[in-house]
């Protein structure tokens, strides 16, 4: 027979006198009052709240065991003296959340006696609307926007689940359409339970989750000890146990049970300033202990116990920090409260499965690297040997190297920019040749030198040299108003006074300067100590170009080039030479002689 029992103690352990029901007997032992009703039926908590009222008892506890029936209990859940209420096994508990009773007007706040709230195997009858249109008389009644009496000492929900009330009503959403409204200061709270959360048809969603948010977000905590949420389907840690300065809102927490839930990592733990706090995570899915976990734990002061989770023993990039850990050897004295994870087993893979995670090495963890280590060792020295030959190449071909950079892709290392006086120069260059070596200077030198994207601006005898000046003045004032002076070495040049000359102008406008001045191009062989002694030393103590170097064109652009070379679509400023009449033409002969033709 299905009964709905009424168990009535007091604190002092006197019998009382039956509560009278027409759908139940009762039998007294002296110091517990039992209800023996009829199946399905239907017990008011108001019935009882007007029997104790009647009594006078310093306090009293109230056990409801339904067993099957329907229990109404109606706000407030206050009577009297009454500060224990256990209710267990209850098919519907109506006037909580749906079917609220009409209470009397005005409302008033009332005496917070109850300590104890426990609800045990039970169903809730949830219906939105009524919760929304009742929300402001909760306010009134208990002083914030809440379900329960702000007194509680404990308040446990063990295995409960909320139906909607009618099949057309919607599905409890976790009082996510509640308005937060007022903070809820539970002073008295020590115990708060909401575990093993029963499925609705079958499926456990996210209704506990959000009920546990409102709960804890609507509240102030301060003495709160124990926070049991475990089996309750938790996908993560709730936030409230996570964010910025969380702790301020509980003082005095010990322990957060989480365990068998479905949490798959742990974030990082913001410590409390006031305690260690252990942090349950047993029976989760918690599947790899990673160095970036270790790093979690080792800056939180909080004691985490993920233990008897399905741990899975990969092999990592470097897996001795790991094993140091699992095998409580490293010196940090953080480490020794994770000491419980040397009996925890691998569940995967198979291979090793129910293997201690302090039996495990590196040979365990991972076999395949030990039997590719000489490939490896292999490669590594190759690929060292390989860099080592690159770093000679670049070395020993470092200036080649800077050259083409510049020339063939526009990237210029660093060198030592123009000054003003540079930069106010009116050529780039003087070319200084024998009239015997003309062809090859104004066929080839000139056109490749003009015809780059950004062209330079030559010097050059027959354009530039003033008419009825002296020739040893043209030579001076074409040095001093070039960057640079091009001498194109050849035996012709050196059987020329005037080429000569114009070589020891360059030369002492090298030394003036004290940069390059000076570039050199070596069309033939030349006995070096047959020259002149100037021209000698300047060959034996200067780089200089031969015609026949595969680079020779890119040595010569990048030593013409004191600036990283512009973009294609940039415009040179051509400072546009002495003009001459269209029919004058200027030609000096193998003397350096001008004559007009």
């Amino acid at each position: 027979m299905i009964a709905l029992t009424v168990a009535v103690c007091l604190a002092g352990g006197h019998a009382l006198s039956a509560v009278p029901h027409p759908s139940c007997t009762s039998t007294d032992n002296g110091t517990v009052l039992q209800l023996f009703c009829k199946p399905h039926s239907t017990f008011n908590f108001s019935d009882v709240r007007q029997w104790i009222l009647n009594q006078s008892r310093s306090a009293l506890h109230l056990h409801i065991v339904c067993g099957g029936g329907t229990l109404i209990l109606t706000h407030p859940l206050e009577a009297g003296n009454l500060t224990e209420l256990r209710i267990y096994n209850c098919v519907r508990i109506k006037g909580m959340f749906a079917n609220f009773q009409k209470l009397p007007e005005p409302l008033q706040p009332v005496n917070m006696t109850l300590q104890v709230l426990e609800v045990i195997n039970s169903s809730y009858l949830y219906h939105n609307t009524q919760v929304h249109r009742e929300s402001e008389r909760l306010k009134k009644i208990y002083g914030c926007m809440t379900f329960y009496p702000r007194g509680l000492r404990i308040l446990i929900q063990r295995r409960t689940k909320f139906e909607e009330e009618t099949q057309f009503e919607e599905n409890f959403d976790g009082f996510q359409g509640l308005p937060f409204g007022n903070i809820c200061n539970y002073d008295n709270l020590e115990v708060y339970e909401r575990s093993m959360s029963r499925p609705v048809h079958g499926v456990i969603g996210q209704e506990t989750e959000n009920e546990i948010f409102y709960f804890l977000r609507n509240g102030n905590f301060k003495s709160l000890r124990i926070a049991n949420l475990s089996n309750t389907n938790l996908e993560f840690i709730p936030a409230q146990f996570t964010e910025y300065n969380w702790f301020r809102r509980f003082r005095s927490l010990e322990i957060i049970d989480l365990s068998h839930n479905k949490i798959r990592e742990i974030p990082y733990l913001r410590s409390p300033f006031f305690a260690d706090v252990k942090l349950i995570l047993r029976y989760n899915n918690i599947s790899r202990i990673t160095t970036t976990l270790i790093d979690k734990l080792k800056f939180s002061n909080m004691m985490v116990d993920f233990s008897k989770n399905k741990f899975i023993c990969a092999c990592e990039n470097d897996p001795e920090p790991l094993l140091r850990f699992l095998q409580n050897r490293m010196e940090e004295h953080w480490v020794k409260k994770y000491g419980y994870l040397a009996d925890e087993a691998c569940f995967y893979p198979s291979r090793i499965h129910g293997v201690l995670l302090k039996s495990l090495n590196s040979l365990i963890l991972c076999p395949d690297n030990n039997v590719t280590e000489i490939p490896t060792i292999l490669s590594i020295v190759l690929i060292l040997l390989i860099l080592t030959a690159f770093i000679c190449i670049v070395i020993k071909f470092r200036h080649e190297i800077k050259i083409l950079t510049y020339t063939r892709l526009g990237i210029r290392f660093w060198r030592q920019r123009r000054n003003n006086v540079l930069r106010l120069k009116e050529y780039d260059a003087f070319i200084s040749y024998s009239a015997l070596d003309e062809c090859w200077v104004l066929g080839t030198l000139c056109k490749r030198l003009e015809g780059l994207s950004v062209p330079l601006t030559l010097c050059l005898h027959h354009k530039h040299f003033v008419l009825g000046a002296c020739i040893s003045d043209n030579i001076i004032d074409s040095v001093e108003k070039s960057r640079h002076t091009i001498i194109v070495l050849s035996e012709n040049f050196l059987q020329s006074e005037w080429c000569l000359l114009e070589f020891r102008k360059a030369f002492h406008q090298t030394l003036l300067e004290r940069r390059r001045h000076l570039i050199v191009i070596l069309m033939d062989e030349v006995n070096v100590h047959q020259l002149e002694p100037e021209m000698s030393y300047f060959l034996q103590s200067h780089t200089y170009l031969r015609r026949t170097d595969t680079l020779f064109w890119d040595r010569l652009i990048y030593a013409l080039s004191d600036t990283p070379i512009p973009s294609s679509g940039s415009i040179r400023k051509n400072n546009s030479p002495i003009k001459h009449s269209e029919n004058e033409n200027v030609h000096l002969n193998s003397d350096k002689q001008l004559t007009l033709a």
